[in-house]
């Protein structure tokens, strides 16, 4: 095979191949002639200006050519006629690349579309079978916000059901490679038959097996147009920037064109020219502009994009695709395993790692191999994805590198959800030459590990996490080489004091080991270690002495101080001049020295999260709090169990702070916050001294106070009876973005200030005398009430909730009825739980009624039924006595819900005409029907459900 190191003869020998196969040879061959082509670089002086060089990410907001397609999925998601229709499945199909994701995730974020759903669930599925507890935790997480742990697939279940109960829900399943229809069935039977009328499903798949199983014909996408991908590929290439754009060239032309519109390629080929010079200056080049386009062969295009990356990207790149498709990445933990494996390594000038495998990172990134990208609440990218066909790519280039350069041998198994790689039987891999190995959760660990470990003596990287391994073996310190080891989320309780022989360790992940009680004394030792994480050990009590020596630490996330010498002492940070990120310092009683707090240096530190607590009282807590001064970079602050009587100096001038944390502090007076612009989020917990929130908390340096400032929430404050604004009515804005106002456990607060622009406002175990502003709220959108004297919600609340949309009361005292009087004209919810008692002579008018946890209801009455005609959605929950009045049977209801409701099994066997204009009925966790407006309920369906009525 004829060899050159320039990309212009590369490129003309594989315009001259008649082959459209990538094998193993021709890979080869052309990493071969790459490592040429950077060995002539680095003698002309240019290599470290490659690899290196910051790039611009590739803006890519634009959609080319997908109106049409747009609409039609627009039409279909917000169409009336279905309406009455519980659940339709979209489909969306075509190649990989195509861009199913993209057209999908443009509608998902339109405005309408958020207005029409009230519940949204995106899932990125990938794989070759779904995994239905990794689903159901995805749809529990967007429509809660919270992460959800649990596992079982029987409570996942329960919990869904009770999210989604008769919301209007939109689920998005992205990259589904296949799908059961035992799968499906479950989804239908356990979740999708509890939802809300006019619910849909969207998927996006390679195959028409989601059309298949659903009965629906697909919306299939196909290439965009040459003149569309043409127009994409340019823009990525160049901007506004003055460079010389080689794009004029017939060759590029003919390159973009070999893309066969697939947007994909078309970004990747783009994002290549804009960040390759020497690739310019080819494409500048008149050798190969002859306009003549060569038959479409997309092979040469992706055999471009694989020789277009340098050898240390190539080889990161590679790296990554010994985990499933679908896998989402986490940018810290890949370029911490791209390290231990030696794909990193030091430039000229920088020998700092991390900040180059960020660069790697970043490269790749701006080449578009990443994407799917989901940042924390700094802007910083948490994780990302790589795109089906970028992956099948990796594959290719993994195939022939990984097994000789890393070491990585084994099967990639997409079915187990979680995990990248599980080793074949004994016998058909090679141990000694093993650099990286991964299980997965579900993996029987006791004919690798416990056999002897002393067969992986050049294993770089070891990650075990969620394995549910209780001990680790002895035979650990056998692993000179290793670099990376995790062990997160596991069930271990201490480690084998061996662990410490590991001199050349620079990662220890043991987040989230709730049993771990202790740490080997010998973990100074680990001289290397760059990376210890200890976050959320619970059961650890203290750190060993000695940390201190450990001065490559970059991250510990928690410092945990003892009582005793042999633990560590706060004055021991004042080494590890690296610590960056995050911090937690815990008992802080046990700091022996004033001057340790000084000697710790926390203001020279990078930390943007400082978490500072004590466990009891100690005399010496304020100058201890005042010398902990962080820099004032940080972002995130918590102070729990803080005795003093006074806050430290250097609070207010922490100006970067985005959120404060206050918990069970004894101060009597709060801190100077309201001058802090960018403060977002600020929680006051547990503060048992605060009597009175007055002008210091507001500050006096500026005329907006809280000006950022979106979640406010006072919890457990038993003396707190004043809160005022009078003393800053004249200083401009306050609280001009509040959105969420919680308060709860402030039984002396005797008056609620005036924030008219509040949309949401929660009261729970309060003061049942507490007064409300005499402007009201008028803005308020969402109302919580609980744990309250129903009296006084009856005269502080209604009549002054003119835009009031959501209202819920919870287990409120003496509740008896609704006042007549009561107008919410654009009340759209309303949720009644744990009442006594209701004679109801006029319920509030509302799209959706949820009443539960009422033992005492019998029925509701209503005094004159137009004050329910836009009634559409009822929800009655563990109402033992409650039955169905005829008045409420006759309302034009859309959907009802009925659970652990007896008495009504009695009443539907004896007339089951009561709910027969009613479209769909759920009673327990069974669905009797699904129909139109007008259909009736065959008897027989209620006859055979017999005692499935309620559900216990």
């Amino acid at each position: 095979m004829q060899t050159s190191a320039t990309a212009t003869s590369f490129l003309q020998l594989l315009w001259s191949r008649k082959e459209s196969t990538i094998d193993d040879d021709l890979l080869r061959w052309i990493f071969k002639e790459r490592a040429r082509h950077d060995e002539a670089l680095a003698a002309s002086g240019k290599q470290s200006e490659v690899e290196h060089e910051i790039l611009p990410i590739p803006k890519t907001e634009k959609v080319y050519e997908r109106e049409h397609e747009k609409e039609l999925l627009l039409s279909e998601l917000l169409d009336k006629k279905m309406e009455q229709i519980q659940l339709s499945v979209i489909p969306i199909v075509g190649i990989s690349g195509i861009g199913k994701t993209t057209l999908a995730q443009l509608v998902y974020e339109e405005e309408v579309v958020k207005k029409h759903f009230e519940v949204r669930a995106w899932v990125k599925v990938g794989g070759r079978e779904i995994r239905l507890q990794h689903i159901a935790q995805e749809i529990l997480k967007s429509a809660t916000g919270i992460s959800c742990p649990v596992d079982d697939l029987d409570d996942l279940d329960e919990m869904v059901r009770d999210t989604l109960k008769s919301q209007t829900c939109l689920f998005v399943f992205d990259a589904i490679h296949s799908m059961s229809e035992g799968s499906w069935l479950h989804m239908n039977q356990k979740w999708f038959d509890f939802v809300g009328l006019g619910s849909k499903v969207l998927i996006t798949s390679r195959r028409h097996v989601a059309g298949k199983i659903m009965g629906r014909q697909p919306i299939e996408l196909r290439g965009l147009s040459e003149h569309a991908g043409w127009s994409l590929c340019r823009d990525l290439a160049f901007d506004s920037s003055g460079v010389k754009n080689p794009l004029a060239s017939p060759m590029a032309e003919n390159i973009a064109a070999l893309c066969q519109g697939i947007p994909l390629l078309l970004k990747l080929v783009g994002s290549l020219m804009r960040n390759e010079r020497e690739l310019r200056d080819m494409l500048c080049s008149t050798n190969l502009s002859d306009g003549k386009l060569m038959p479409f062969r997309p092979s040469i295009v992706v055999l471009l994009i694989i020789w277009a990356l340098p050898q240390h990207l190539r080889q990161c790149f590679a790296y990554c695709a010994i985990f499933p498709h679908g896998y989402a990445f986490n940018r810290e933990k890949i370029i911490k395993m791209w390290i231990a494996d030696g794909l990193v390594k030091p430039s000229l000038g920088n020998n700092n790692t991390e900040d180059i495998g960020a660069a790697y990172f970043h490269q790749l990134l701006c080449r578009s191999f990443f994407m799917d990208v989901t940042c924390n609440e700094f802007g910083g990218i948490v994780e990302f994805q790589i795109p089906g066909l970028i992956h099948d790519i990796a594959m290719d280039v993994a195939r022939v590198i990984c097994k000789t350069k890393l070491g990585v041998v084994g099967t990639i198994d997409e079915d187990a959800g979680q995990l990248s790689l599980l080793l074949p039987a004994a016998g058909e891999y090679d141990t000694k030459h093993l650099g990286t190995l991964i299980l997965a959760p579900t993996i029987y660990l006791g004919g690798i590990l416990d056999s002897s470990l002393l067969e992986f003596e050049n294993l770089k990287s070891l990650d075990l996490s969620c394995s549910g391994i209780r001990n680790l073996s002895d035979d650990i310190f056998a692993l000179k080489q290793l670099k990376y080891l995790n062990l997160s989320y596991t069930l271990i309780e201490k480690l084998p004091d061996s662990i410490t022989n590991l001199s050349r360790l620079q990662t220890l992940d043991l987040s989230w080991c709730h049993r771990l009680k202790v740490l080997p004394k010998g973990m100074r030792n680990l001289m290397c270690l760059q990376h210890l994480d200890i976050l959320l050990c619970e059961s650890l009590p203290a750190l060993p002495s000695g940390i201190g020596l450990l001065t490559s630490l970059h991250s510990m996330p928690l410092f945990v101080l003892g009582k005793d010498d042999d633990c560590a002492r706060l004055g021991e940070l004042k080494w590890l001049d690296q610590l960056r990120g995050r911090l937690e310092i815990r008992n802080l009683e046990n700091a022996r020295e004033i001057t340790e707090a000084k000697d710790a240096k926390l203001d020279r530190k990078n930390l943007y999260h400082l978490g500072l607590s004590w466990s009891r009282n100690s005399e010496k807590c304020f100058k201890i709090l005042e010398y902990l001064r962080p820099n004032e970079q940080l972002k995130v602050l918590e102070l729990t169990g803080y005795m003093g009587t006074k806050f430290p100096t250097w609070m207010p001038s922490i100006s970067n702070l985005t959120k404060i944390s206050i918990n069970d502090c004894g101060c009597e007076e709060l801190p100077s916050l309201g001058q802090l612009q960018f403060l977002v989020e600020l929680q006051l917990k547990g503060m048992m001294n605060i009597k009175s929130i007055g002008p210091n908390f507001y500050g006096y340096d500026s005329d907006h106070v809280f000006p950022s400032l979106e979640q406010l929430g006072l919890y457990d404050m038993p003396r707190l009876w004043e809160w005022s604004l009078h003393m800053v009515s004249g200083r401009g804005s306050v609280f001009r973005s509040l959105q969420t106002l919680t308060i709860e456990g402030c039984p002396r607060l005797e008056e609620l200030p005036s924030l008219p622009s509040l949309p949401n406002l929660i009261i729970w175990n309060s003061n049942s005398e507490i007064h409300y502003p005499s402007t009201g709220f008028p803005s308020l959108a969402s109302l919580l009430v609980k744990e309250m004297e129903f009296s006084w919600f009856q005269l502080t609340f209604t009549s002054r909730l003119s835009s009031l949309k959501k209202l819920i009361l919870f287990d409120l005292k003496d509740f008896e009825f609704f006042h007549n009087t009561w107008e919410f004209r654009a009340l759209e919810h309303l949720e009644c739980e744990k009442l006594k008692y209701i004679k109801s002579r006029q319920i509030p008018i509302a799209l959706e009624l949820v009443i539960e946890d009422c033992p005492r209801l019998l029925y509701l009455e209503f005094d004159q039924r137009r004050s329910l005609h836009g009634l559409r959605k009822l929800i009655i929950n563990r109402c033992p006595a409650f039955h169905i009045s005829r008045m409420l049977v006759e309302v034009e209801l859309e959907y009802l819900f009925i659970s652990e409701c007896p008495g009504l099994e009695r009443e539907l066997e004896m007339n089951p005409s009561l709910i027969s204009h009613v479209p769909c009925v759920i009673l327990g966790n069974q669905k009797l029907v699904q129909a139109t407006t007008n259909r009736k309920v065959p008897p027989r369906i209620l006859t055979r459900l017999g005692s499935v009525f309620a559900y216990r």
